[in-house]
């Protein structure tokens, strides 16, 4: 796995010492109020550290970076393709930032350095995601990268007490312009 460099950002591999980083976010409300189920529970130091190892190992399945300051290759969160399916050249996309590091543009930038290693490195031609409906900064976000909404699944997740709707959200290789 090699490392995709941005103009602010790396996409590099997993290490031990981001440990304590993925700790700074993972029980976090704010940061994982929208992310899966498997996130939004606490999550005990063992956990995080088992998660980490099997991803050092190369055990977590798919295509999985840390989203790094290019300079320092600082944690800032992370990034990966996931159920990659080599038949139908698709894969899911999932990133997550820590507080610290959102609202600066740095999603943006490793969406599109993931999207084009995904369509030109990879070969796939389709990149989808579920995102909340109510999630409206990653709704922009992804819609920048170039991202359309192909369906809603309505009431399919339970947020902040109530039912909320899923975007399904898809890119095609043809559609992607760097």
């Amino acid at each position: 796995m090699g490392r995709l460099i941005g103009n602010r950002v790396m996409l590099r591999e997993y290490r031990q010492e981001d440990l304590s980083a993925l700790r700074a976010w993972v029980n976090d409300t704010e940061t994982t109020r929208y992310l899966a189920g498997s996130y939004r529970r606490p999550q005990t130091w063992e956990q995080t550290e088992e998660w980490l190892m099997r991803r050092l190992n190369g055990d977590a399945g798919g295509e999985g970076y840390v989203i790094a300051d290019k300079e320092t290759q600082k944690y800032l969160g992370q990034i990966d393709l996931m159920m990659i399916d080599p038949i139908a050249r698709k894969a899911e996309l999932a990133i997550v930032l820590m507080p610290q590091a959102q609202k600066k543009g740095y999603a943006l930038e490793s969406i599109r350095l993931i999207l084009a290693y995904a369509f030109y490195t990879m070969n796939l031609n389709r990149v989808w995601l579920k995102c909340a409906g109510k999630n409206e900064a990653a709704v922009r976000c992804y819609e920048r990268a170039g991202f359309k909404t192909e369906g809603v699944l309505r009431n399919d997740l339970y947020i902040d007490g109530e039912y909320t709707n899923a975007l399904i959200m898809g890119i095609l290789k043809e559609e992607f312009h760097p």
